[in-house]
């Protein structure tokens, strides 16, 4: 992705990219799943948020399912950020019942 482009001129890109697809260059699709993946938060809720692109987001999501997958070490980084602060809690209110 252009660094140069403005706010909405990256958005208005990634809207054309996804208007063509799934008919783009494999160096335009690459760029559309990155942006997906790890654009600016705005833009991707604008675009996902706007029924003209979504359904071409969710195919895009679902052509390439490799590429949206969480790896393993992300997977237990969530696993640890759900059960942690809950076995503190359990573990706080254990201490605060035994008193």
């Amino acid at each position: 992705m252009n660094e140069t482009m403005t706010d909405t001129s990256l958005r208005d890109h990634i809207a054309g990219l996804l208007t063509r697809y799934p008919a783009l260059e494999p160096s335009e699709r690459e760029e559309l799943i990155t942006f997906i993946k790890s654009g600016p938060a705005i833009d991707r809720g604008m675009l996902k948020g706007d029924p003209t692109h979504a359904a071409a987001i969710r195919r895009v999501e679902a052509d390439h399912p490799e590429q949206f997958r969480l790896g393993i070490a992300r997977q237990l980084l969530v696993a640890a950020a759900i059960v942690l602060p809950f076995l503190a809690i359990c573990w706080l209110a254990w201490e605060v019942g035994a008193k």
